[in-house]
């Protein structure tokens, strides 16, 4: 369908793929749309105008995004206007049952992590993204981030920063602290028990709640300059609390955790490496006060 026969979507009519008002265009009779946005699920690419989507259900004829669209629409708009916190819990929790299966399995193979590490963390779909839930050192969902297809993030109004933290932890052994949900499933593929934070600086006071108990923790920092940085101020951190802290950081040209998965790390290979990486030592200076000098060391 050509894009002239299209309208551009507005406020009232907002695009039935991505639920914006902006930048896409739509059949008049709601069959098909140009989302400059979402690729996944598009019948194929138009140009700088976007993906099309073939919306009209062959088997129904129901349009298959429109309601999902409106009520997306309807719920960004009420939180503008009420300025009320949604129930973060309840709403990832329908996002977890709006992901189908299809979805699912195509997000795992995109980030090459496994389907049950992902369904873990709580993935979910909210109709132009995957959702995955942030919570606190007591488990509760705090916030919402939203990673779209094409890899753009963000988070749903209302969000506090939290940490993505799986179910079934084992209890026992290194407690892996990687940045994001996707280096967070990385971790679970090989075997170890992890917690994710949402980026290298953040929510270090949380994160050592959620840690402290544990014995062993290992910090899994992104190779950059601000990905060590931030491990290394975490570690100082949690090295007042937990017996043993240490960093790993992938080899040279290896970005991080998941991709380091990707290119072949194992868990065997993983715990050699833990093994073999020094504990953070605390170094404590002690400095004498003005009136004490001249006197006795």
């Amino acid at each position: 369908m050509a894009s002239e026969k299209m309208e551009r979507v507005t406020r009232d009519k907002p695009c039935p793929v991505c639920g914006k008002p902006d930048w896409c265009l739509a059949a008049p009779d709601g069959s098909a749309a140009i989302c400059a946005r979402v690729k996944e699920g598009a019948f194929k690419k138009c140009g700088d105008a976007g993906y099309l989507h073939i919306l009209t259900d062959r088997h129904n004829g129901h349009n298959r995004h429109r309601c999902g669209a409106k009520w997306r629409h309807t719920l960004t708009v009420a939180h503008e206007q009420s300025g009320r916190t949604p129930d973060l819990g309840q709403l990832s929790a329908r996002y977890q049952s709006q992901l189908m299966s299809e979805r699912l399995h195509a997000l795992a193979c995109s980030l090459g992590v496994s389907v049950k590490s992902l369904q873990r963390l709580g993935v979910g779909w909210d109709g132009s993204g995957y959702t995955f839930p942030m919570s606190d050192a007591s488990g509760k969902v705090i916030g919402i981030r939203r990673r779209f297809p094409n890899g753009g993030k963000a988070s749903v109004k209302g969000s506090r920063t939290g940490l993505f933290v799986p179910l079934d932890l084992a209890g026992s052994g290194p407690l892996l602290l990687c940045e994001g949900p996707t280096d967070t499933t990385a971790a679970l593929d090989l075997a170890f028990d992890a917690i994710g934070r949402p980026n290298c600086n953040s929510v270090i006071k949380m994160t050592v709640e959620a840690a402290k108990d544990r014995t062993e923790i290992v910090i899994v920092s992104d190779n950059d300059p601000a990905g060590r940085t931030g491990a290394e101020k975490l570690a100082g951190t949690l090295a007042l609390h937990c017996p043993s802290v240490k960093i790993v950081m992938p080899p040279s040209g290896v970005k991080d955790l998941r991709q380091w998965f990707n290119v072949g790390l194992t868990s065997e290979a993983l715990r050699e490496i833990i093994a073999g990486t020094p504990t953070i030592r605390l170094t404590v200076e002690f400095s004498r006060t003005d009136s004490a000098k001249g006197g006795r060391p």
